[in-house]
């Protein structure tokens, strides 16, 4: 800890038992982590600026010069497809005077044109323009182009990295991207659903903290309470969730054709629930029914709320059930909307310390192991003991 003294004297004005190697054994972080303005800080720089995170799907992007732009926390980057074809990315700011360059997502023909005063970038990002610049002292353009952000693509979707010496996607999560296509043949004939994601990306707040979500998302200790019609049609008696290196995979067989949540044909392409978590932030997901998929990826705006953005691919032409669609945004979704802003509510409570993982060998598809293993990452990404 000693290279980080923000860190240190955060650690030292905080009592709380340091998390343990066995789950069973050990307590879970405190309610202090997840509500403390300068723990998000210090997350935004360990955690968020380090790691690879979805922002789209190349589907999105159809033509040379169709752009998204996503955020980053606070930073905002545009992601193109540029003049030869290749996926891009840059951060989403001006050289001159730092207005923002684009918003949304949409198509430029062949050059970025700043609203504020008219810098004009080509779609390599270097500066062709600078208005009234020509007979400046020491002035050169390709001085001033935009500063690149690295990309790489996966299945079709687009990560960006902000740390340029981070490891590469491959490196981190390509065992998870041939387990999905492995799980999902059809994954790489998806396309993004226009009426399914055309607002979801664009991120809903939750009022809690994004750790809040990210653990919620990593048991099925609370379904059989929570989640009456998802274990009508999900077996939990086979319910496993593996966690890896730098990502988790959770696995349900359909338990039921006609279940409470709802039907199932036998011939439906996935007969499976499959959840996959790249750690810290980013999940995909797949559910008995149709040759489907989301991405989903949530990210702090405070440290009190979470935007959660997700984009769901189909094949082309095809969409997914409005009962199922029904089900998942509104009961499923609201089930666990309103267990995270509880949790988040009582984890501020001067009643709560610290809390245990319930981790039982006899049945581990409703254990803890994969939230602790959640914590376990994220304390070592904080330097924490």
């Amino acid at each position: 800890m000693s290279g980080c003294p923000f860190l240190f004297n955060f650690t030292m004005t905080i009592e709380f038992n340091p998390l343990l190697s066995n789950p069973a054994e050990s307590p879970t972080l405190p309610g202090h982590f997840y509500s403390d303005p300068q723990v998000l800080k210090l997350e935004k720089e360990t955690i968020f600026y380090k790691h690879w995170q979805l922002v789209a799907h190349v589907s999105q992007l159809p033509n040379v010069g169709s752009y998204v732009t996503s955020q980053i926390v606070d930073q905002d980057v545009i992601v193109l497809r540029g003049q030869s074809g290749a996926i891009k990315a840059f951060y989403n700011v001006c050289q001159h005077r730092a207005h923002e360059l684009l918003s949304g997502r949409g198509e430029v023909k062949s050059r970025i044109v700043c609203p504020y005063h008219a810098w004009t970038y080509d779609l390599n990002g270097s500066l062709t323009t600078a208005r009234h610049c020509d007979h400046m002292p020491n002035f050169a353009k390709q001085d001033y182009g935009l500063v690149p952000v690295r990309t790489e693509v996966a299945l079709g979707f687009i990560f960006v990295n902000l740390d340029d010496n981070a490891p590469s996607l491959q490196s981190v999560a390509g065992e998870m991207f041939a387990d999905m296509q492995e799980q999902c043949p059809w994954i790489t004939e998806m396309v993004v659903d226009p009426v399914l994601s055309e607002d979801s990306w664009e991120g809903a707040p939750l009022n809690a903290n994004w750790k809040v979500l990210a653990e919620n998302c990593l048991e099925c200790y609370h379904c059989a309470v929570a989640h009456p019609a998802f274990v009508d049609l999900v077996d939990l008696d086979d319910y496993v969730c593996q966690p890896h290196d730098n990502w988790l995979r959770s696995y349900g067989k359909l338990r039921k054709y006609k279940n409470k949540a709802y039907d199932v044909e036998p011939d439906e392409p996935s007969q499976n629930a499959i959840f996959w978590h790249l750690w810290p932030n980013v999940e995909f997901g797949v559910v008995p029914g149709e040759a489907a998929i989301g991405g989903f990826r949530f990210y702090p705006a405070s440290s009190h709320v979470t935007k959660m953005t997700s984009i769901m691919l189909t094949k082309p032409g095809e969409s997914i059930k409005e009962d199922r669609i029904n089900y998942r945004w509104n009961v499923l979704w609201a089930e666990d909307e309103a267990i995270c802003q509880s949790v988040h509510r009582g984890l501020q409570s001067k009643g709560y310390r610290q809390g245990r993982f319930v981790v039982d060998p006899t049945y581990e598809g409703i254990s803890e192991h994969a939230v602790h293993y959640f914590q376990l990452k994220y304390a070592k990404a904080l330097g924490l003991k």
